[in-house]
Parts: structure tokens; C-alpha cells; sequence
């Protein structure tokens, strides 16, 4: 259950705090007042697609946080031991911060998770009924997603080993498709893979090779200066330079005058061994600067054999890479390709003997989810049918069609189509072409009351389920609702009176103007709030419609609050 929500720099919302309650919270407020940026904001925390222009104008990041209860929702539990996330008291925060970069970071009560993983989260916590599941609902595409979220663990294990076997089919099937490109195409293909795979293994490329022979073309080139330098360092170690004696000289001299005092403090013995070791270090340099010299000769033949394969390996790295390590990988794959291309025929007869195995063994997975389909379509249409009869609509009849695709998809071979016949003695016909605005909300809500039934997420949020619903069928969707709010936690947006006089919390959304920036504001109403918040939805300020309201409050939770 959700217990409170944090916004901040969201939109028109500068900070927002609301504590919900149990049972049905209604959010009510005039057009533009802010009541779709709360359910922005709640998509955004359940991991909704993080949008930059939803960040409040002047600031860098925006964040929702919001507390759960789970300690009744054994799901959440479950995945949160999973994920090693500590519920202390049954409670967990999840919280979803942006800033205008892009970057978007998840925590659920202080561990970072990634998005996927928060999603997998959320999913057991909270279900967002949106205005855009409308359209979801007059798409048949749609259908027979709608018809699978009631079958179950079992379907639902079905249908995922349906959607693997499928990809790895698909898969299969690709390569053969490659296999089997025309002849003239796969002898070309082959004919320039062989080149170039001649042409990479001639060079015998090393990984590393190109920075040692940078390495080395350099000093080679360079010689006649290395060397004056290593003459020079040599000298004046060993000869000096004409005004000055040579370091060897120095240490020796600067030793035998330490010796002489040595007996006198254990501190001159061992400076001495220090001027010592420095001496025999200069000897030790000497000998390393003598066969250094020795390599310096010049050798312009050595030279221009190294420039030569230093060439030979820019030219390869324009063709196939930038270093000698992407060389040697684009080789690996060359060969791969033509050692395929070569086997072709003998693979294609493999990849149809492959095939012909797993289109067996997914039509049987096929006809196992088709026929758990029927029996779940059975049992939801009833349902259905039953809930629409307490939303109104006696003597609807309702089908989920369910036809074969001629090949399979991720979801089977089934096509799933809603059918309804809304009015007594029509035939049925496609929801799509058949539903009015109104019809779609209940049809919408009753699959809802379903899924609270079903034992589903511990919260739902309504975003005007209440579309294209007024008079008494108003009264009829705000009962609904609160009996699906018997079962779980719901939060409402509506703009109908009947509704928002049946919520056990009342919260209006406010628009107003501080210091010259607009913001939105919610704060929840006590009775007499009530009162005047119904009667403006009822459409009047006077003490007739204040009446009203308060016998729509008091009809909705008896005598009084």
C-alpha cells in the first residue's frame, strides 16, 4: 500500500508531501490545476520513461519518492530478499531521481537498482490504470495481452516458454535464410574473404608489434643524438669536463675523507658506505651508457625495414582496423564467415533438420497455450460479463475471440479479439467499432475489479476511469470502485461528484501563485472542504448545491464523517 508520496520539481510542483490512506483516495481539481502531473510522477517512480521537460523550469533535477507497506504483498517480499533489500517494518522507500543531462538513478530504501530490476519491483506494488488504456483497449493487438494477465503462474510460464522456443525458431531461421543466398553472391562473398584473410595472415601480425617498432623507429632515428648525449654523460663521469674533475674521481676523494673520521662516530662510517654505494652505482651507469653506445650505430637499412612494415601495418589498419588488435579480430571473424560459407550447403541441411524439431516441438507448445487461452477466455468472459452487469450494462455479451495466425508469433498462433454485444439482441461485433467512451471505462474498470479479485498489486491508481461516465451510472462506477477498494488501496482522479463523495479521503489539487511562479499544490479535505469541493464539481456555489453535496457525502458514508 502506497503510505506517501514526495514530489519535488515536478512540472507546476515546486515540493508536494501527501500521506495517503486505505481504501479509496480521491484526487479531485479544476482543469490545469495539476492532477496529471501526479500521475506523471508516479510513472516516473514506478520507472516510467525519465522526460527532461517534466523537470520544474530553473532547476537541474526532480525526484519522487514514495513509502510502501508490503509487509502483507508475499511478492514483493520474495523479490526484495532476492534483490537483498531490507523491508525494517514491513516499509520500503523507492525513489526515482532525474536531472536535465538525462540521467535518471533508482534506489528502493537506499540500494541503487537498475531500472530493469526497479520495474520488476513496482510491477508487484502499484498498477496505473492511464487514460491512454483506452486506446489499448480498441486495439485488437492489445487483446490478447489483456486475456494472458489472467491466467495465472502456470499460463504465464507457458507463454514465456512459448515466446523462447519462438525466438530461437526465428534465429534459426535467419541463418538458414543466409545460407542460402544465390550461388554467384555466396562464391563472391568467399573470393573476397579469402583475400582478405590472405592478406591479414601474410603479415603475421603481433598485438603489440606497432608500438615496439614506433618505439624503436624512433631512436633509430634519432641515433646520432642519442648518442652525443650518452657520450657527454659518460665523460663527465668518467673524464670530466676539462674545469671540473669527474664524479668517479669526486666519490673516491670524498670516501677517503670520510675515512679518516669514521672511528669517531658510528654517523660518518655510514655516510661513507652511502658515498660508497653512489660510487659503485656511477660505475654500474657507466657500464649500461657504454653498451648503449654500442647499439647507437646508425643503420639506414634497419631503418627503412622498420618504416617499411610500419606502412604495411597503416595500410592494414585502414582496411580492417585502427590497431593491430582490431586486425586480428576482424580476422577471426572472416574466417568464421568463410568456413560457414564453405559449409553452407551441409549447414542449410543441419539448420532444416534444426527447424523441422523446433516447429514440432513450439506447435505443441502452441496448441497447450491455446487451449489454456480457451479456458482462461471462459472464465473472463463470465466474469466480465458479471462485473458489466454491476456497472449497468444487463445482457451484455462479451467474447475473447480466439482465431489461428497462419504462422507463429512470440504469443503462439492465437489472435485474440474482444467482442461485445452491449445491447440485447444485437450481434456481437468488434469492441473497437462497437464501444461508446462510457462503455470503454466500465469495460476497463470491470477487468480492473477482476484483477484486484485475482490478488494482483497491493495499489491501484485511476486516472478518469470515470470517461464519457455521468447521471446514474456515475453512482454505479463510484460503488465499484469502492468495492475494488475493499480489496486493496486505490487512488482516483475524477471529476465526477458521486465518485469523489465515496472516497475515504478526499485530496483536491490546487493551482496557485507565489512570489510570480505558479505552482500546484494538494492538501486533503475534512467534511466541510468536502462540501464546497463537491459542489463545485456538481456545477454551482450555492446553498442549493451545498445541500447536495452533503447528502451525496452522507448517502456515501451515512450520517455524517
Amino acid at each position: 500500500m502506497l503510505l506517501e508520496l514526495t514530489i519535488k520539481n515536478i512540472a507546476l510542483i515546486e515540493e508536494l508531501r501527501v500521506e495517503f490512506s486505505a481504501g479509496l483516495n480521491v484526487l479531485t481539481g479544476e482543469t490545469g490545476a495539476g492532477k496529471s502531473i501526479i500521475v506523471d510522477s508516479v510513472n516516473l517512480m514506478l520507472g516510467g520513461r525519465a522526460e527532461r521537460e517534466l523537470i520544474r523550469t530553473g532547476a537541474e533535477k526532480a525526484s519522487v519518492q514514495a513509502l510502501f507497506d508490503v509487509s502483507e504483498n508475499i511478492a514483493a517480499q520474495a523479490l526484495l530478499q532476492e534483490l537483498g533489500i531490507d523491508a525494517e517494518d514491513g516499509i520500503i522507500g523507492v525513489m526515482r531521481e532525474m536531472t536535465r543531462s538525462g540521467k535518471s538513478v533508482s534506489r528502493v530504501s537506499g540500494v541503487m537498482l537498475p531500472l530493469s530490476q526497479l520495474r520488476r519491483l513496482t510491477a508487484l506494488l502499484m498498477d496505473v490504470h492511464g487514460q491512454h488504456e483506452h486506446q489499448a483497449l480498441i486495439n485488437p493487438q492489445k487483446h490478447i495481452e489483456f486475456l494472458d494477465e489472467f491466467g495465472g503462474e502456470e499460463h504465464a510460464a507457458l507463454c514465456e516458454k512459448v515466446r523462447e522456443a519462438y525466438y530461437a525458431l526465428r534465429s534459426a531461421r535467419s541463418e538458414l535464410e543466409k545460407t542460402q543466398m544465390d550461388a554467384a553472391e555466396r562464391a563472391r562473398r568467399s573470393d573476397m574473404l579469402a583475400y582478405q584473410i590472405a592478406e591479414i595472415e601474410e603479415a603475421k601480425l603481433k598485438d603489440g608489434e606497432e608500438e615496439a617498432l614506433t618505439q624503436k623507429y624512433k631512436i633509430m632515428q634519432n641515433s646520432e643524438k642519442i648518442a652525443e648525449g650518452i657520450k657527454s654523460a659518460y665523460s663527465l663521469l668518467y673524464a670530466g669536463s676539462g674545469k671540473t674533475h669527474p664524479a668517479q674521481e669526486l666519490l673516491a676523494r670524498a670516501a677517503n675523507a670520510m675515512a679518516s673520521i669514521t672511528g669517531l662516530d658510528d654517523r660518518f662510517g655510514q655516510l661513507q658506505g652511502r658515498i660508497n654505494d653512489m660510487a659503485v652505482n656511477v660505475r654500474e651507469i657507466g657500464y649500461e651508457l657504454q653498451d648503449l653506445l654500442e647499439t647507437m650505430e646508425y643503420d639506414e637499412r634497419a631503418v627503412e625495414k622498420i618504416g617499411d612494415r610500419l606502412d604495411a601495418i597503416h595500410k592494414l589498419e585502414r582496411k580492417y582496423g585502427p590497431e593491430i588488435r582490431d586486425i586480428l579480430e576482424f580476422l577471426a571473424k572472416a574466417k568464421l564467415e568463410y568456413n560457414s560459407l564453405e559449409r553452407s550447403d551441409e549447414r542449410a541441411e543441419e539448420l532444416r533438420g534444426i527447424i523441422a524439431v523446433q516447429e514440432k516441438e513450439l506447435h505443441a507448445l502452441c496448441e497447450k497455450l491455446t487451449l489454456s487461452r480457451k479456458q482462461i477466455a471462459a472464465d473472463f468472459e463470465k466474469q466480465l460479463v458479471s462485473e458489466l452487469s454491476e456497472l449497468g450494462m444487463k445482457g451484455t455479451i462479451f467474447e475473447a475471440r480466439i482465431t489461428s495466425e497462419s504462422d507463429f508469433t512470440a504469443k503462439g498462433l492465437d489472435s485474440v479479439e474482444f467482442m461485445i454485444s452491449p445491447n440485447l439482441g444485437e450481434p456481437l461485433k468488434p469492441l473497437r467499432m462497437t464501444a461508446s467512451g462510457g462503455e470503454l471505462s466500465r469495460i476497463m474498470l470491470g477487468m480492473k475489479a477482476m484483477s484486484a479479485t485475482l490478488g494482483g498489486v497491493d495499489s491501484m491508481v485511476f486516472d478518469e476511469i470515470d470517461t464519457g461516465v455521468s447521471g446514474r451510472m456515475a453512482q454505479t462506477v463510484a460503488e465499484k470502485l469502492r468495492k475494488i477498494a475493499r480489496r486493496g488501496q486505490v487512488l482516483c482522479i475524477t471529476h465526477l461528484p458521486q465518485i469523489a463523495a465515496m472516497g475515504d479521503a478526499h485530496f483536491v489539487v490546487e493551482k496557485r501563485v507565489m512570489d510570480g511562479r505558479t505552482g500546484s499544490n494538494v492538501r486533503r479535505l475534512e467534511r466541510e472542504g468536502r462540501i464546497c469541493e463537491l459542489a463545485r464539481l456538481i456545477g454551482g456555489s450555492g446553498e442549493t448545491s451545498a445541500m447536495h453535496a452533503a447528502h451525496l457525502l452522507d448517502e456515501a458514508h451515512g450520517d455524517g464523517e
